[in-house]
């Protein structure tokens, strides 16, 4: 088994093409409550709800454009020091590495078996998302609610499946 040490490179591709489609569904960067503060009203949408017959309480919120409009042309953050948890996590996503980061996907071998070492600082801001997330569906949530997603391209809501959900992170 091969590894890599991921070592930015600052190439700004984490900051540009946010918005991604999974299962048909287009959606954009992960956004916490708190974090919709840091972007004009306009650029952020809810991402994710939950409700009995449709959407009720709003869960997450999601970066609604392509390009963050934070980061300029040398390919730096201007509030590099209060990103959001996602940008922070990059490229640790969710117990798994991105292989949208060129530096991890030029590679990695769609055959060959590959660990990738990040910081300690990656791994505690997915920890800190994935707590969060699941800390507002344990605080909103009611037995016999479904969970649904905000599609950017339609800007309708879509009820998800669990394994939707998941893919949509």
């Amino acid at each position: 088994m091969s590894g890599i040490t991921f070592n930015c490179k600052k190439c700004g591709t984490c900051c540009r093409n946010l918005i991604e489609d999974a299962n048909g569904i287009k959606t954009g960067l992960l956004l916490t409550v708190k974090e919709i503060d840091l972007f004009p009203s306009e650029m952020v949408s809810p991402k994710f709800a939950i409700g009995f017959e449709m959407p009720d309480k709003i869960i997450q919120y999601q970066l609604n454009v392509n390009d963050c409009p934070h980061v300029n042309e040398k390919n730096e953050c201007q509030i590099y020091e209060k990103r959001p948890l996602m940008c922070r996590a990059f490229p640790y996503e969710s117990g798994t590495v991105s292989v949208k980061c060129p530096v991890i996907g030029s590679r990695i071998k769609v055959y060959e078996p590959c660990e990738v070492e990040v910081s300690a600082t990656e791994i505690d801001a997915s920890e800190k998302m994935n707590r969060h997330i699941l800390n507002r569906f344990q605080k909103f949530y009611k037995k016999g609610q479904k969970a649904w997603i905000f599609d950017l391209e339609t800007r309708k809501w879509v009820m998800t499946t669990r394994d939707n959900f998941h893919q949509t992170l």
